[in-house]
């Protein structure tokens, strides 16, 4: 297990090994584990010799005949071509970043014998991904609860806090996942989000398909010719602060698309106040919000209905995102691409004297979080609500 502890407000995990054992593909054989680790998976030629010299990055010959099986290790590595049979074996240096943390303990929002319900931190990912695995809240939970697994019945992006629903046996997990998948009707999710602006008075419905650019300069979702239209949040105010000129907003997502919430909020002129995706300051993600916003006003053009809160249905099931796009924005995504890339290595300026592989600052996990928060879950027995988040009293 590795060692966990808690620093200035950031939860930090030390530098640890794990064990990567991957049965070599048709494509790479005839090909050195220098080309391979080049060109598939993401690593420079000096990062790979030096694994392979040390020994974290070793090969096992004839895996599948026990007679021959042989380990083969150091220099040997840096020529010899890739077989069939061999199982390449990687034992990683993992340096996984900070996450904010603020307080000992995840809350419990609710639990039975089937389900545990708690209230996620912004700032931490639902479960492991990317560079994340101890950092995640599935780890977190488990360690916390003692439970040897947890099963993640759906998601929230790393930066939201809120209601999450956690299956304690594999049974459960699949159950309430089915039904969050399959009886989105007779569910409701209620988010709070502290807006730029005073948002109107009233109860709005607004309806505008979900696309964007990534972080690499991608268009998504990734069907661009098939973009649903079937996007809907219904939003209420429930306070405006004058002196700040922010609102608190009920969001209730009718559908459940890729930050839509946020999207819709951004669309209609209320930004979340602190979201520096869709109201961005610094240049890289101000670039990249004005692709998308360049994009959504050719569709308000084409279609203004989607450009204010729903007056009549749309008149088609999907828009062709690949209609709004010309060379001028190809363009501009290659540079967003590029400069992500410089953006990341900015955020990694040090180097591990074991692996020797950039780590991420330890203030990375800082200000990882947005104002919004999953607020409360309900489905027919079942209502979840949690606390009002600190920022929300304004």
């Amino acid at each position: 297990m590795s060692k966990i502890i808690v620093e200035n407000n950031l939860r930090k995990v030390l530098p640890y090994y794990f064990n990567v054992q991957t049965y070599a593909k048709q494509r790479w054989e005839g090909r050195s584990l220098i080309d391979i680790y080049k060109s598939e998976l993401g690593s420079s030629e000096d990062l790979t010799i030096n694994d392979i010299k040390n020994g974290t990055l070793y090969v096992v010959a004839n895996i599948n005949k026990p007679d021959l099986k042989t380990t083969l290790k150091g220099d040997v590595l840096l020529t010899r071509k890739v077989e069939s049979k061999d199982l390449i074996c990687n034992s990683r240096h993992v340096h996984e970043p900070t996450v904010p943390w603020f307080q000992d303990e995840v809350s419990t929002v609710y639990e039975d014998e089937e389900i545990l319900v708690v209230d996620k931190p912004s700032g931490v990912p639902t479960h492991p991904s990317g560079s994340y695995f101890h950092n995640s809240l599935s780890e977190i939970v488990k360690l916390q609860f003692n439970m040897e697994s947890i099963w993640v019945c759906h998601r929230l992006d790393r930066v939201t806090s809120g209601v999450i629903i956690l299956g304690k046996t594999k049974e459960a997990g699949i159950k309430f996942s089915t039904l969050l998948k399959n009886e989105k009707d007779k569910t409701k999710k209620t988010y709070l989000a502290r807006v730029v602006g005073k948002f109107p008075d009233g109860r709005h419905e607004y309806n505008c398909p979900i696309f964007g650019v990534n972080m690499n300069g991608y268009l998504i979702p990734g069907n661009v010719d098939e973009v649903p239209t079937d996007s809907t949040t219904i939003f209420e105010r429930i306070h405006y602060n004058e002196s700040l000129n922010q609102s608190i907003v009920k969001c209730i997502p009718v559908t459940g698309k890729f930050h839509q919430i946020r999207i819709h909020l951004r669309n209609l002129g209320y930004p979340i106040a602190n979201d520096v995706f869709y109201n961005p300051v610094s240049e890289y993600f101000i670039r990249r919000c004005l692709i998308e916003k360049e994009l959504y006003g050719r569709l308000f053009a084409e279609h203004p209905e989607f450009a204010k809160f729903k007056t009549r249905l749309p008149t088609m099931d999907f828009i062709n995102l690949k209609l709004l796009t010309d060379d001028n924005i190809i363009v501009q995504l290659a540079e967003i691409k590029r400069d992500y890339a410089m953006h990341l290595l900015q955020q990694k300026k040090s180097i591990c004297d074991e692996c020797k592989r950039p780590m991420f600052t330890e203030d990375y996990g800082r200000n990882s979080d947005i104002w919004l928060h999953a607020l409360s879950f309900s489905y027919d027995k079942y209502n979840f609500e949690t606390q009002l988040p600190q920022w929300a009293n304004i």
